[in-house]
């Protein structure tokens, strides 16, 4: 495994809470004992030019995540003004609001079985399952590996297959919040880079000036502000069951009528995960 690839994860894994992970990783790279040809890498999976070794590109593509996962969460908080629509369970409700020209979407579900909290979390997580053809949570094309848990991925579409010719990039990461909150974000704000990633690609400057999002006001005002795109899960481990909300505001743009078509296949794919599950 390379070492520069262990620094990075490990820096990266203690910034975002995975401490076991990171004692478990530690103890992994100092074990001299086993021969390098039989050591495993959690980067091995990747194509090496999919793999940023950049971290302070890595840090600042981090700090993106857990700003967008800051707003997710304060706004599951408030549920005033939502409207309540059916889905296709008509025990579970779908949820939207207009915040100027941002619609909001949010369904919520619980799975019975506290037991599940870890299953949920990587069933949701699967950017990069390649035996997945339906019941996609993250959509998008990988593009760019800083730890397994906080990747770019060029943005696509379920609905739509066409690949298109205008690339646009958003982080997506899985962010340990607590010991029983977890978020994953999916996608944050578009980044303003449209060229092609390749190994030697530095998005520092894309990503820094990325427009913020004000975390320290109202969560709908700061939406409202930031004027883009951003979606993702809330995962919540509770005493007897697991608590999944999902939260997809869609600002009303180019591909608006396709990003809804999107978000309502996804709300059936939720709805299928807690009759898998």
């Amino acid at each position: 495994m390379n070492k520069r690839y262990i620094t990075i994860a490990l820096t990266l894994l203690s910034l975002a809470g995975y401490m076991q992970n990171v004692a478990f990783a530690s103890e992994t790279a100092s074990d001299g004992a086993a021969e390098p040809a039989n050591q495993t890498s959690v980067f091995d999976e990747y194509d090496d030019d999919m793999i940023c070794e950049n971290l302070e590109e890595a840090s600042i593509a981090l700090d993106h995540a857990k700003d967008s996962s800051t707003l997710l969460l304060k706004l599951a908080e408030n549920m005033d003004g939502y409207s309540i629509n059916p889905s296709e369970n008509e025990n579970i409700p779908i949820y939207s609001k207009k915040i100027g020209n941002i619609d909001i979407g949010m369904i919520h579900v619980t799975i019975p079985s506290a037991s599940k909290y870890t299953d949920v979390i990587n069933t949701i997580w699967d950017y990069n399952d390649k035996q997945k053809v339906d019941d996609i949570f993250i959509i998008g094309y990988l593009a760019r590996v800083y730890t397994p848990f906080l990747v770019i991925m060029e943005q696509s579409s379920i609905y739509k297959t066409i690949r298109n010719t205008r690339k646009r990039f958003a982080v997506a990461a899985k962010i340990k919040v607590s010991n029983d909150t977890t978020v994953i974000v999916c996608p944050t704000r578009t980044i303003n880079f449209f060229g092609t990633i390749v190994k030697k690609t530095n998005l520092i400057e894309f990503l820094e000036n990325t427009k913020p999002i004000e975390t320290y006001i109202n969560a709908e005002k700061a939406l409202a502000k930031l004027g883009s795109n951003i979606a993702g899960y809330i995962i919540k481990h509770r005493d007897d069951n697991v608590e999944v909300t999902y939260i997809n505001a869609i600002c009303e743009r180019r591909n608006f009528n396709i990003n809804k078509i999107d978000r309502d296949i996804i709300y059936a794919t939720i709805l299928d995960l807690v009759e898998q599950m």
